[in-house]
């Protein structure tokens, strides 16, 4: 028989330390659930070190999830979570059933850490707290402390999942784009590689050069053709620079200033942002955490600078004692058409139910101001092909006739 410490949920509020002895931890497990108690952790003192050693070695392993995989895991142990089973037990059969490596390695270490005497939230925050992100970690944290893990992360898969849909709609609308910018290309290797040099044979033949815009695509092509390495290196190394120069504070607010000032950009930059402060802000408040509290960790969603600081100012106002309608409106961090219902929410006391209302209303504006980025964007590629093909079809004329009077 082995002592093992545990950790567990009294009567679904108070948390509670003991010590039972059984022959391993799906026993000690069990033990503590006969004792009308639900275990969030059990460990011995003798692997708590050796489970920390060993799960900092695999946590380099892994360092960053997509959506999708965060998406799987997320619905994953919600799922199980709600069924009943107990966490360490949920981990496991993730971890059995899961066809992705990365969320098998995740459940190993963290199922290791839990038995090592860290809570749940406590092992993904060390392990996995950059993977993840701040928001998500602070979310499970004050769900766990609140005794509705299963809910917190119910309500994160509505936020997870509605970004995910935003960036496939925004990956929909850029692939008609895509196809003519990929035709544009073909046809441009068409003509150089079959057409122009037939025009330019006949026409050298009879000593006479072919046409400069024929000649200045010939030239463009041939020397992707045969620089194409040199081409991606460039490609390389320029987006390199831009990124490293886009991670300068200084740069990504004047940046974000600029969006902020582009007509249908600057709406769907907003209501972005916005839509993530306000799902944030909603779960926060639902899973129990202090309305500053809430405040401070929806702002850490927002990743327009502008935006971010008129939250600030608004967070010092609700510090300084002003409500949180009072303090929107002050510091214009949110949209007039939303204040009458969060200043509904805080008089009727109903101020979740309004957090989550607005967070929809929202989600609709981000439609509609992506639907209009798209019906501008089209255009534009549009206008763009036309004047390559302008370009071509002005240098197949010119290299045409400029055949024909060789000829004559």
């Amino acid at each position: 028989m082995t002592k093992f410490k545990y950790k567990a949920l009294k009567e679904n509020s108070t948390i509670i330390d003991g010590e039972i002895d059984a022959t391993d931890y799906r026993e000690a497990r069990n033990k503590i659930r006969h004792l009308g108690f639900i275990p969030t952790k059990v460990y011995t003192e003798e692997v708590s070190l050796e489970t920390q050693t060993v799960v900092e070695t695999k946590e380099k392993e892994i360092t960053r999830l997509n959506l999708s995989q965060k998406i799987s895991f997320t619905s994953e142990l919600q799922t199980l979570l709600s069924s009943g089973i107990p966490i360490l037990d949920a981990l496991y059969s993730i971890e059995t059933h899961s066809p992705d490596i990365k969320i098998q390695v995740i459940c190993s270490n963290i199922s290791k850490a839990i038995k090592g005497g860290m809570t749940f939230a406590e092992s993904l925050n060390a392990l996995y707290g950059k993977v993840f992100g701040s928001v998500y970690t602070s979310l499970v944290k004050t769900g766990e402390e609140a005794g509705e893990l299963e809910v917190t992360l119910d309500r994160m898969l509505l936020m997870l999942r509605k970004q995910d849909n935003i960036k496939g709609k925004i990956i929909n609308a850029s692939i008609y784009p895509g196809v003519l910018i990929v035709m544009m290309f073909g046809i441009l290797m068409v003509f150089a590689k079959f057409v122009f040099p037939a025009f330019a044979g006949v026409m050298s033949f009879n000593g006479k050069d072919l046409p400069l815009m024929a000649e200045a695509i010939m030239g463009a092509m041939n020397f992707l053709n045969q620089y194409w390495w040199l081409i991606l290196i460039g490609i390389g190394a320029f987006s390199g620079f831009t990124f490293s120069f886009f991670q300068n504070p200084k740069v990504k607010k004047s940046i974000d200033d600029i969006l902020l000032k582009i007509p249908a950009v600057s709406d769907f930059v907003e209501y972005v942002n916005l839509s993530n402060f306000m799902t944030v802000l909603h779960i926060s408040y639902e899973a129990g955490l202090p309305i500053m509290s809430g405040l401070e960790l929806a702002n850490k969603a927002v990743g327009n600078h502008n935006i971010k600081t008129k939250i600030y100012n608004a967070i010092d106002q609700v510090r300084a004692g002003k409500s949180l309608t009072e303090a929107f409106q002050r510091s214009r961090a949110v949209p007039d058409t939303l204040m009458s219902m969060i200043s509904a929410g805080e008089t009727s006391g109903s101020l979740g139910k309004m957090l989550r209302d607005a967070a929809i209303a929202i989600d609709r504006k981000v439609d509609m101001a992506l639907e209009t980025l798209t019906r501008l964007f089209e255009p534009t590629v549009i206008i763009i092909m036309g004047i390559a093909v302008l370009f071509i079809a002005i240098a197949f004329y010119q290299a045409y006739f400029g055949m024909l009077g060789s000829l004559f």
